[in-house]
């Protein structure tokens, strides 16, 4: 929804209410986009653009009925700042604009492609294979929690099929809480919230994210430590203010620490953390905008797990190192300095706050120790949701520490998902070099069990390298639970070992990479496979859908022709797919609206009279009474 209003102010919304379809003069397309950029251009910046953002936005949201009025009127609240700077900075030519909304048309830099490199360390020690996991030495334990997405105003009993981005919670002013009337006919409410959580468009209950740590303390007595690979709040990110993520992060914080005996946990940034949604502000950007709201509260809440040495790190860009054992380290990277919808990007991408470069030195530190390290960070390069440079250099990063980088602990995708490097990333016949790990998440949002993750790890003896050598997965049946409501749901056992479910030899890059293609022509380890990316049995899965899951899993950057070699026709006969189709996996958990590439641009007169519509409401419902607030 963000993206799509961003496009539609920045052609007063006569964009996304065209039709998309070819036109045959693309000169007249072209000229059209530029009149229309310049005519908001010459806005930009005035008196009357600052003072009336806010609604202006609003208004351009209900008028093109992109959501609701409440949801409209609370992302105008939280984006309207960021807006004006924004756009501001990146409308200099109106062709560049232009390029991007239309194919063909001006000098086109796509801020999502856009590449950038650092400096990658020379003198990388030739590789060896490591040698077989000795089952026989000690091994740690190692709690994988991701996309908490807690829900404070979850209420049992609201309507699950709300219409609205986030349901099960009351629907109306952000700041209006409605208790749900109990005697309101039963057939009014659709689907219910149910006690312990709905699978749908709702979020965790914050009982069921105390209820999952206890059952965990009570069950896994032998964790030796926690990963948390961000997404704290809920998806409701109209509702978002900066006090409220501030209060999330100290108890979520407290919670974890409290119901599991304070065991080491290591937090990740996750796009849901910013306020708005997706936004962190590198320090180019004014002063209002910076982070030090949230990374210094996050500084106070991991006090005891991080270093007092990386304190000054995590208040500066959300990162940090730890050494966790002798000859082990973990570190945390924010890689909201890469979300594709972190728009002060869109300014300038390259190597935010020195995020990267920074990740390179500690990596490089580790590797001259001889230490092995862990990674923990929230959105994985392949998932089209991170911008092409910071994922090509994460590759890059990764390639080149692939003896040093032991584990990759990521999350975002609420599914049980894996995504491979190669050490030539456009071309999956190389060797496999690493692999990223996303856990499944606790929301059920939109389609999900709720769920957790516990590793087997090498542990401390000479020559540990710490590496991954299996997985246990658990889930709760969020239906069933909700039939005995009054009863504790029933955490079970999703599978006990991730090897002998997928029916590999160990956790390498390599039998990674073999079960791909093991899963071309093995319907029932695809099946296991899809079930487990859900936690539940879903529909069919035809060969262009069963080709997205295994394409997407050779991504980690956004290169579609590394897919090129799967095959077109399904391996049993059947129909024939097009390679375009491939890239495209089931992904509607996360509501994400993609940046439309608009195909055709209305004429002049079109504008005019949208633009014209627009301001009319907008002057209509302005009531302020210092007059500033006039187009």
């Amino acid at each position: 929804m963000l993206r799509q209003l961003v496009a539609a102010l920045l052609l007063l919304g006569c964009t996304l209410a065209a039709p998309a379809a070819k036109v045959s003069n693309l000169e007249t397309a072209c000229s059209t986009c530029e009149f229309a950029v310049r005519v908001l251009h010459n806005m930009w910046g005035s008196d009357t653009m600052d003072a009336c953002a806010e609604e202006f936005i609003d208004s351009i949201c209900e008028e093109l009925q992109i959501e609701d009025h409440f949801v409209c009127t609370g992302i105008a609240s939280a984006f309207a700042d960021e807006a004006v700077w924004v756009i501001g900075e990146i409308l200099i030519e109106p062709e560049e604009l232009c390029g991007l909304l239309i194919d063909g048309c001006g000098n086109f830099v796509n801020p999502l492609t856009q590449s950038w490199n650092i400096t990658i360390a020379p003198n990388k020690p030739p590789h060896t294979e490591p040698k077989p996991i000795d089952k026989s030495k000690p091994t740690l334990k190692v709690l994988h929690l991701s996309d908490l997405h807690i829900d404070r105003k979850y209420t049992v009993g609201m309507e699950a099929k709300c219409g609205e981005p986030q349901c099960c919670r009351p629907v109306g002013d952000p700041e209006e809480i409605v208790i749900p009337n109990i005697n309101k006919a039963a057939d009014r409410i659709e689907q219910p919230a149910g006690k312990w959580g709905t699978v749908g468009d709702c979020d965790t209950p914050y009982w069921l994210f105390t209820n999952m740590l206890d059952h965990i303390a009570a069950t896994h007595k032998d964790i030796d430590y926690v990963v948390v690979s961000g997404d704290l709040e809920s998806h409701a990110d109209w509702d978002y203010t900066r006090e409220r993520h501030q209060e999330m992060v100290k108890n979520t914080s407290d919670t974890i620490r409290s119901r599991l005996s304070d065991l080491p946990t290591f937090f990740a940034v996750g796009n849901h953390e910013g306020v708005p949604i997706d936004s962190f502000a590198p320090h180019f950007t004014p002063e209002k905008f910076h982070m030090d709201w949230l990374y210094g509260t996050m500084a106070d809440a991991w006090k005891g797990w991080v270093p007092e040495d990386q304190m000054d790190t995590v208040w500066y860009m959300g990162c940090y190192m730890r050494k966790l054992w002798p000859g082990q380290r973990i570190i945390s990277l924010n890689n909201g300095y890469g979300d594709h919808v972190n728009f002060f990007l869109y300014v300038n991408q390259t190597d935010p706050d020195g995020s990267m470069s920074w990740f390179q030195e500690q990596l490089l530190e580790a590797e001259k120790a001889g230490d092995k390290v862990h990674v923990v960070a929230h959105i994985p390069g392949g998932s089209g949701e991170a911008l092409e440079g910071w994922a090509i250099n994460y590759y890059r990063v990764s390639n080149r520490f692939e003896d040093t980088i032991t584990a990759q602990f990521f999350g975002h995708t609420h599914s049980e998902e894996f995504n491979m490097f190669y050490e030539d990333p456009d071309d999956s016949s190389s060797r496999p070099t690493g692999v990223t790990w996303s856990a499944p998440s606790v929301t059920t949002y939109s389609e999900y069990f709720p769920a957790y993750r516990i590793y087997e790890i090498e542990g401390q003896f000479e020559g540990s390298q710490y590496r991954v050598i299996d997985w246990a997965e658990y889930y709760v049946n969020i239906t069933e639970a909700n039939a005995t409501p009054s009863k504790d749901p029933e955490w079970k056992t999703l599978y006990a070992s991730v090897l002998d479910e997928y029916e590999m030899e160990d956790a390498s890059p390599a039998e990674w990479d073999k079960f791909i293609t093991k899963m071309i022509t093995d319907d029932k380890l695809f099946g296991r496979y899809r079930k487990n990316y859900y936690r539940q049995i879903m529909g069919d899965c035809d060969w262009s859908c069963r080709r997205g899951f295994l394409c997407s899993a050779r991504k980690n950057h956004h290169f579609t022709p590394i897919c090129d070699d799967l095959p077109l026709d399904p391996p049993s006969g059947g129909r024939r797919v097009s390679a375009l189709s491939s890239s495209s996996v089931e992904k509607k958990s996360r509501r994400r609206r993609t940046t439309p590439r608009v195909d055709r641009i209305p004429t002049k007169e079109e504008v005019i009279a949208r633009a014209r519509k627009i301001v009319s409401k907008h002057q209509m419902k302005s009531n302020r009474a210092d007059g500033k607030c006039k187009v």
